[in-house]
């Protein structure tokens, strides 16, 4: 079956079980447990000033996401370092970044995940429109909890299945909640800010690698508690804004039907902002 990937694959390289091709000649067989199961993991890394940003924090989440699925990585850090590297560097693509997937592999009845299958692709980073960053988003709240939420799974059904929700309700993300309180969004962490602290949960998330970045940067400059967060405290924050690979951070200025804070960008979240666009700048 083939597989196509990224935005243009004409353009893309990927890397499939050892060999680096053309991401239109790319394929993998209809009986892989990626398509029939939705069973594998994968990881995302986007380049800054034309280097892979952090590379061995996304390694080392990928490695544990494969660890907790039972699946083994057939290539060393080093290798997929290698091969991550000539993908970005011979990409045509203005911010390139990388897709790492490991399946459980092919599978006729029952599976032994003994033979996974791992790729790699070359994709054009999705950068947001300036005025996101700006004037902030609008979240909408939506009770739900991942299965295995440690684990960066292949499994983004929920996810893709409330998209008609979110342009109905003119949302830029959804923020999940469950019995413990709000979580996450289905591809960036959460914060708040009560005053000068910093909260963000720490349960029942995926931990993301912005998210680890920014708690170390802004530790000198806020208290910082790693917490559950109630519903009901949403509407007493003062700021709030998400983090992720791709998104950096972005405001929040919107929740359901309330404002956050004076409903504009905080402060306090313009100086975090700042503080990881020097670090990104300088790296």
């Amino acid at each position: 079956m083939n597989m196509l990937f990224g935005q243009d694959s004409m353009k893309a390289l990927c890397y499939v079980n050892g060999q680096i091709q053309s991401a239109s000649d790319a394929s993998i067989a209809v009986t892989d447990l990626g398509l029939q199961r939705g069973y594998g993991v994968f990881d995302f890394v986007r380049t800054w000033n034309g280097k892979l940003f952090h590379l061995k924090d996304h390694l080392a989440r990928f490695r544990r996401s494969a660890s907790e699925l039972r699946l083994k990585l057939p290539i060393s850090d080093q290798e997929i370092t290698g091969i991550a590297e000539q993908l970005t560097g011979e990409s045509e693509f203005e911010i390139p970044s990388v897709r790492l997937v490991l399946t459980g592999g092919c599978s006729y009845s029952s599976p032994a995940l003994e033979h996974p299958n791992f790729i790699m692709i070359a994709e054009e980073l999705f950068t947001y429109p300036g005025n996101v960053y700006a004037r902030g988003a609008k979240l909408i709240t939506v009770q739900y909890q991942r299965e295995l939420p440690h684990v960066k799974s292949l499994n983004y059904l929920n996810a893709i299945r409330l998209e008609p929700l979110k342009r109905e309700k003119r949302a830029f993300d959804i923020l999940y909640h469950s019995y413990n309180g709000v979580t996450e969004c289905p591809r960036s962490n959460f914060f708040i800010f009560r005053g000068d602290t910093l909260i963000t949960p720490q349960d029942d998330v995926l931990r993301g690698i912005t998210r680890k970045l920014v708690l170390r940067l802004v530790r000198d400059q806020f208290p910082i508690e790693e917490r559950a967060i109630s519903l009901g405290e949403l509407e007493a924050a003062d700021e709030a804004f998400v983090t992720s690979t791709s998104k950096c951070v972005i405001p929040i200025v919107r929740i359901d039907d309330f404002d956050v804070g004076n409903g504009s960008v905080g402060t306090r979240t313009e100086t975090i902002t700042r503080l990881f666009a020097d670090y990104t700048d300088g790296y």
